[in-house]
């Protein structure tokens, strides 16, 4: 029963798809008790991210522990695939941790299935300080009109550039507006001056289709969620084509290629083998700390005549469970992270720009040039961006599928564009039937 549980909260959640439960984590975990021999407090806290995360995560619960001492927390840490499927077993089993990572696609369903705690009456306690967060960063953790995560920092979608390889061949990197068809040129180039058919200039597999919607004026979904936000299905056939013309040429990264690769380390853009990565703008530190160069941002290419795409994002949120009885321990632990200055020394913005005003200027005024790139890259973005969409419906999870299984058809010439489009829709009206 407790396997048909586990799957019953998979689907609901709709975090993963059920086959993806054989994926785990390697990440160390500590034996979770609620009080020590030495008679301290046990506080639970799980989270997702890479090695540079948990370091850096590690050595603020250190300066945590210290500063309260009748406190031992007990971690946690997943890649991000496993932490979502973990979450589902953990929920299944009335076993989640007090405080939680928590991801704008999510919290709304979390929020509906009453695992999330309103923190609301903390906050108003003081037991978790908001005074110096911009309301936004408060507005966009909050749900029905209650406060269920606090934004650990700010984040938007990005690429990740190596100016090293571009100074190498001599071509100057993307600037400010540049198009799909700049980034067609410019992949051109460097495909040409690196002579290496083992370099794609651009390290992802594919471009983001949400992104060129916005860009085209439409979006992925309507703003209720029961359907699809566009109605010309030539929005993507012009994507498809449009992203087949970079795979043809070897300026992108083949599907067989990426999914082989196992983990940041791995990634083209670190061995020198791609100019170009796509990830959210706070990724840019642990590349940078793992390829041991400075690597740099620009936004996606921008669509000839179109709209702005780009968007502020939350980058996560730490949360209480609602199952937790560690409430003001947990306020604590939340409040320690968002507002010690000397905690952020050790984090560095890893999780995002800081929403705390205060604590960002401290980080600006200590950090090194290449640590900076983030907090230069979000205020650019800051300045020039449209709104958020709306948290993905819960069928998010198989349109995704349906999309991901539709794109490789295409890729592989089993589809036209046309019917891609043609099917995606067929397929997406029976998933929000359902």
């Amino acid at each position: 029963m407790k396997l048909k549980r586990v799957l019953g909260v998979l689907a609901v959640l709709m975090l993963v798809s059920i086959w993806a439960a054989a994926c785990s984590s390697n990440s160390e975990s500590n034996e979770t008790t609620e009080e020590t021999e030495d008679g301290k407090e046990v506080l639970k806290v799980f989270w997702w991210g890479n090695e540079g995360r948990q370091e850096r995560t590690l050595k603020a619960i250190a300066k945590f522990e210290e500063k309260y001492p009748h406190i031992k927390v007990e971690w946690e840490d997943a890649s991000n695939s496993a932490y979502w499927i973990k979450i589902a077993m953990k929920t299944a089993d009335q076993d989640m941790a007090d405080v939680i990572q928590m991801d704008y696609k999510y919290i709304d369903e979390f929020v509906k299935r009453k695992l999330l705690l309103p923190l609301d009456e903390l906050v108003r306690e003081d037991r978790i300080k908001l005074d110096d967060m911009d309301a936004s960063s408060i507005q966009s953790g909050t749900v029905d009109g209650k406060l269920y995560g606090i934004v650990t920092g700010v984040n938007a979608p990005s690429y990740l550039y190596n100016p090293a390889l571009f100074a190498k061949y001599n071509i100057e990197a993307p600037g400010e507006g540049y198009t799909y068809e700049d980034l067609l040129s410019i992949g051109r180039k460097l495909k040409e001056a690196a002579g290496n058919p083992d370099f794609y200039p651009i390290g992802s597999t594919s471009f983001d289709f949400s992104y060129y919607l916005r860009q085209r004026g439409a979006s992925m979904y309507n703003p209720e969620g029961t359907g699809l936000g566009y109605s010309d299905d030539q929005l993507l056939v012009d994507f498809l084509t449009m992203q087949n013309q970079f795979i043809q040429e070897g300026l992108m990264a083949p599907d067989w290629l990426t999914s082989s690769l196992k983990g940041d380390k791995e990634q083209l853009i670190v061995k020198d083998l791609a100019a170009i990565h796509s990830i959210t703008s706070n990724n840019v530190v642990g590349y940078s700390n793992i390829a041991g160069k400075p690597f740099k941002l620009l936004p996606f290419p921008s669509y000839t005549g179109g709209k702005e795409g780009n968007f502020v994002k939350p980058s996560m949120f730490f949360s209480i469970s609602s199952y937790s009885e560690k409430q003001e321990n947990a306020a604590l632990f939340i409040d320690f992270f968002l507002n010690d200055e000397s905690a952020n020394e050790d984090l560095r913005g890893e999780r995002g720009v800081p929403a705390v005003a205060g604590v960002r200027e401290h980080l600006m005024s200590i950090l090194e040039e290449a640590e900076k790139e983030q907090y230069v890259y979000m205020e650019k973005v800051e300045q020039r961006s449209s709104p958020i969409d709306p948290p993905a419906p819960l069928v998010s999870g198989r349109v995704g599928t349906v999309f991901t299984k539709l794109e490789a058809q295409f890729k592989k010439g089993e589809l036209t564009a046309n019917e891609a489009a043609a099917k995606f829709r067929e397929e997406t009206a029976v998933i929000f039937a359902d």
